[in-house]
């Protein structure tokens, strides 16, 4: 390729799965909650065949347990189906046994819904933070080709902006770690294709940052939720203040997809991973990663 691809993944999860809400949404209440996914989620896959743009999913097996069919359809769209774990866990709370019980729910959760073979990961919120970095390893036991949950940013909850922008192999594994998308500008990273970021820029910030990333040589990442596309925003006993950063902008994000979808040059996150380590360029890492 001439350039680095955009790649679109959503995040198939509810409203309610996000951290924001566990205080006042917490598990054992998920299953009384409006369930929205299934509708937000084929709107999405409405605007993808519109413009005939392929995507990856990263889905909760939470979601796949309950909503088999959908995946499917997803599946049947075209489109690649990843793994979100089971129960959208802040990983860095977690053991490794409880790491590896979540991942053994979710990939079940999938093959029931008839995903047998499941190329990627994304941890929750990107939480795969330094502290269980050594997850990593644990992934490419399980046989996944690639991660997507580095998030090179300050941020209170999953910021790690000393780990590489670019994607890169971890050592003594084939697994390839692809951090998400952010611009290296006066010294810091920016992020700007996804989640808050996207639902509070104006457009043309997007694409002024979208452009400047492409001409770095890094692969344009937009991730969004499908309640983004929703016009259902739930109080759920949440303080403004925490409203506003689990909502924030969301009534932009509709036109702002369509906006992204005729621009871009898509292709999905796991052809993309193997088109980049086929050349057999990507650096090498071993833990833990700065």
């Amino acid at each position: 390729m001439d350039r680095p691809p955009d790649i679109l993944t959503v995040d198939v999860e509810e409203w309610f799965h996000g951290h924001n809400y566990l205080a006042h949404v917490p598990p054992d209440t998920w299953d009384a909650q409006e369930s929205r996914v299934v509708a937000n989620t084929e709107r999405c896959l409405a605007l993808l065949a519109r413009y005939d743009t392929p995507a990856t999913f990263f889905v909760l097996g939470w979601t796949a347990e309950r909503h088999p069919d959908l995946i499917a359809r997803i599946a049947e769209a075209g489109h690649e189906i990843s793994c979100h774990s089971y129960g959208h866990p802040e990983l860095f709370k977690l053991s490794d046994t409880d790491f590896r019980r979540d991942l053994d729910r979710a990939l079940s959760a999938l093959a029931a819904a008839g995903i047998a073979q499941v190329a990627g990961y994304r941890a929750p919120s990107f939480s795969l933070t330094k502290p269980v970095h050594h997850f990593l390893p644990i992934l490419a036991e399980y046989g996944f080709r690639y991660d997507c949950s580095l998030f090179p940013v300050h941020h209170p909850r999953y910021g790690q902006p000393t780990v590489p922008r670019r994607a890169f192999v971890l050592d003594r594994t084939d697994l390839v770690v692809v951090p998400m998308t952010t611009l290296r500008l006066l010294g810091a990273n920016l992020p700007f294709a996804g989640g808050g970021y996207l639902r509070l820029l104006p457009l043309a910030a997007y694409r002024w940052l979208r452009k400047r990333c492409l001409a770095q040589g890094i692969a344009n990442i937009v991730y969004l939720h499908p309640w983004e596309l929703d016009d259902y925003r739930p109080a759920a006993g949440q303080a403004r203040w925490l409203r506003f950063r689990s909502q924030g902008g969301q009534a932009s994000v509709p036109a702002k997809l369509e906006a992204i979808l005729r621009e871009g040059r898509f292709q999905k996150l796991g052809d993309y991973v193997a088109e980049i380590a086929t050349r057999g360029d990507l650096p090498r890492r071993s833990l833990p990663l700065t």
